[in-house]
């Protein structure tokens, strides 16, 4: 297993992102699902989100016992906005996480490859767990057109849901 390989795990196609020793660092290739970050607008950071909620949960038992067992629970550091110093709450332990900002800075290399799909083929926006400009009701997301948006979007919209994990090899 390679950076950049696409692999499958589970029911989804997932692309490699980082190889350390015996694990990897995957994101799904495509949106799964659109949820909203939080079904109530208002100040929420990651830890305390219905969408880490979701993904730790409903989503991870979904997985079979032998997949479980694969995915690592991490440590997830949940940095400020790298542009509005607006906090990013406490860091976590989950087993699966969206990307950050300064995660899909160090992980993508272009524009054009942030770029997902929905099941539907259409590309779409994309959630982050890093708050946006105002952490009262704003989270970071990706658009269409490739821009992390660091400014944020309402919690409580739906937008794409691409999960990533640490796999073990």
């Amino acid at each position: 297993m390679k950076i950049g390989d696409l692999i499958k795990f589970g029911k989804y196609e997932w692309r490699v992102l980082d190889v350390q020793s015996d694990r990897a660092l995957i994101i799904s290739e495509n949106i799964l699902a659109k949820k909203a970050y939080h079904t109530i607008n208002k100040h929420i950071a990651w830890q305390h989100s219905d969408i880490r909620k979701y993904l730790n949960d409903s989503f991870y038992n979904a997985f079979v016992p032998e997949e479980q067992a694969r995915i690592l629970k991490t440590e997830v550091k949940n940095d400020d906005n790298p542009h509005y110093n607006t906090p990013g709450g406490n860091d976590t332990t989950d087993k699966i996480f969206l990307l950050s900002i300064d995660e899909i800075r160090k992980y993508f290399a272009d524009d054009s490859a942030r770029v997902a799909y929905g099941t539907d083929g259409d590309s779409g926006w994309w959630w982050l767990r890093s708050p946006g400009f105002a952490a009262r009701v704003r989270v970071g997301f990706l658009s269409i057109d490739n821009y992390n948006y660091s400014y944020g979007h309402d919690v409580d919209d739906k937008y794409g849901v691409r999960p990533a994990l640490w796999l073990k090899l």
